[in-house]
């Protein structure tokens, strides 16, 4: 029994095949990811269209300079508006009791929602979740700013709830900087 065959060897191999294995799995993720990206993008398109159905087109706005100057809340990751002015889609993250909480929000020229949906969420199945059927997103509907803190969190999914309203509420606040409504 020699130290190289009992010890370097099985080192050396698994070496080797560790370093096959995250090759295979890069060249994978390589070959994968536009095609990812891609339906990703059909996904937020579809609900784009869903959410303002009568919108003939979305055209992506330039937030950046809001940004850059701190009046826009970093959980806003993109403003479109519909280019025949039915209203404005914003998508916005919102850090829930599972992680972020990624929503879309339809809110019409006026300033009010007119519909949510969740593009991706890890909340507590059973106990978080209802919080995104249409039985308490749909309340949302026709909210403002001002009217949108009338919406009771669902009891036992508290931390969820709030996110989900704050998610709103940073979008309709986002709207009104985009609009020129609000400094």
């Amino acid at each position: 029994m020699s130290t190289k065959n009992d010890f370097v060897m099985p080192i050396l191999v698994l070496t080797i095949l560790c370093l096959l294995v995250s090759g295979a799995l890069a060249f994978g993720n390589r070959l994968t990811q536009p095609i990812i990206e891609e339906a990703a993008a059909r996904r937020v398109e579809i609900a784009r269209r869903e959410i303002i159905p009568q919108a003939d087109g979305f055209e992506l706005l330039d937030i950046e300079h809001f940004r850059h100057d701190g009046i826009l809340s970093k959980s806003i990751t993109e403003v479109h508006r519909t280019t025949n002015g039915s209203g404005y889609i914003v998508m916005v993250t919102s850090s829930g009791y599972g992680g972020d909480i990624k929503l879309i929000c339809g809110i019409s020229p006026e300033g009010k929602i007119i519909r949510t949906a969740v593009m991706a969420q890890n909340e507590t199945k059973g106990l978080g979740t209802p919080v995104f059927d249409e039985a308490h997103a749909g309340k949302f509907r026709d909210k403002d700013k001002n009217s949108i803190e009338d919406v009771a969190a669902i009891s036992g999914a508290t931390i969820t709830s709030n996110a989900f309203k704050r998610g709103i509420r940073d979008s309709l606040l986002a709207f009104e900087i985009i609009k020129g409504v609000r400094q």
